[in-house]
């Protein structure tokens, strides 16, 4: 990390430690924690907040958004390399939550629908020793309702807290996308731009190509989502026009919006740009069974069959992540709301369902963010 980096991780760190994990360390100790989380920067006072207050046993990192500069700042006895396929398929992350504590509530946090699958199997081997699941993300929440669920889902993907954060990491999507676009000597001003999935992300990416003169259409299978954003200048069409017709294609649903013989209507020449994992947004396996493969740069790969090519970026994963994926201070509000929600967690009898948290939770965070990092007393 360099200068600024380490200041502000103190300063949130400093943020997380407040009066109610405090006050509450009593409990907080007897719960074990294991967490997905990305290996950037803003993840170093989340783990560490972690850490201090609970019983951390082990950290997952997404494969996808490591930054290997960073990760001597996490405890590396507690780093478990196992990715979503390798937690639900085999038996080894239940043999590692087995050597957990006896006296131990266990709660999971989750990005991205991790443990989705083998829930059930957790909550019958342990019980009422293990409390939930606390997930972050969009298709991740997604993931938990479409189970049947025999445990309890706190997501804080749909939280007002988040709002801010996925409009925002729209924005970083855009930002990146745009600086190695540039490297070709390439602009979005002007393009024929697509958007398939139009939710918080996709409209924050809206917003920031609205500045850019780009003829925007957009794609949803919500009807809300696309009233929203045809309010706010998108052009509303069906998923196959976008694909036909964009220059630039964004991919926000975290459910495989690009998949099959779908890659063959792409305009020829389009790059493809993705805000979530490739395996939650592209099937590169189909693509690459069919299609010859050529790298570009270090970013950018070129897909190719006759006389058709198209270019994806990142190899279909977050593009953001690139450029350290930066929402700055807003993050905290929901790294707060996981951690502040796994006493409340602990403390509360839930059913078995995805619940969206406290308000009361949330309302205190949001008072104590605007008075310790906007230094505002209101």
């Amino acid at each position: 990390m360099n200068y600024i980096q380490k200041r502000k991780a103190e300063h949130r760190e400093h943020f997380f430690s407040d009066d109610y994990l405090n006050k509450n360390i009593k409990i907080s100790k007897h719960i074990s924690v294991v967490a997905v989380v990305h290996i950037i920067d803003t993840g170093i006072p989340y783990i560490k907040t972690l850490d201090k207050y609970f019983s951390l046993e082990y950290i997952i990192p997404k494969p996808k958004s490591i930054n290997k500069k960073l990760l001597k700042y996490f405890p590396k006895k507690k780093i478990l390399n196992l990715t979503r396929d390798g937690i639900n398929n085999t038996d080894d992350f239940l043999s590692k939550l087995n050597k957990i504590p006896k006296n131990n509530k266990i709660i999971l946090l989750d990005i991205g629908g991790y443990f989705s699958q083998i829930g059930n199997r957790i909550k019958k081997r342990f019980g009422n020793k293990f409390i939930g699941i606390i997930e972050d993300t969009e298709n991740g929440h997604k993931r938990y309702l479409n189970q049947k669920l025999e445990y309890p889902v706190i997501s804080v993907a749909r939280s007002l807290l988040k709002k801010n954060e996925d409009y925002l990491v729209g924005q970083a999507v855009v930002f990146s996308a745009e600086a190695l676009l540039r490297e070709q000597g390439i602009l979005i001003n002007s393009k024929e731009v697509g958007i398939i999935g139009i939710g918080k992300i996709g409209n924050g990416i809206l917003s920031s190509l609205k500045s850019k003169s780009s003829q925007i259409s957009i794609f949803d299978n919500n009807p809300i989502n696309l009233i929203i954003s045809y309010s706010m200048g998108g052009k509303i069409v069906d998923k196959l026009s976008v694909i036909q017709n964009s220059e630039i294609l964004f991919l926000a649903t975290g459910n495989l919006s690009l998949k099959n013989d779908e890659f063959k209507y792409l305009k020829t020449g389009a790059f493809v740009i993705s805000v979530t994992s490739s395996d939650d947004e592209i099937d590169l396996s189909w693509l690459e069974n069919n299609y010859n493969k050529k790298i570009v740069s270090k970013y950018i790969i070129k897909y190719n069959k006759k006389k058709h090519h198209f270019f994806i970026i990142n190899n279909g994963n977050a593009v953001n992540f690139i450029h350290g994926a930066v929402i700055d201070d807003f993050i905290l509000l929901v790294q707060k709301e996981m951690i502040d929600s796994i006493v409340k967690f602990s403390k509360t009898t839930m059913s078995n369902e995805v619940h969206k948290g406290f308000n009361d939770t949330k309302l205190r965070i949001a008072d104590s963010w605007l008075k310790k990092i906007l230094n505002l007393n209101i």
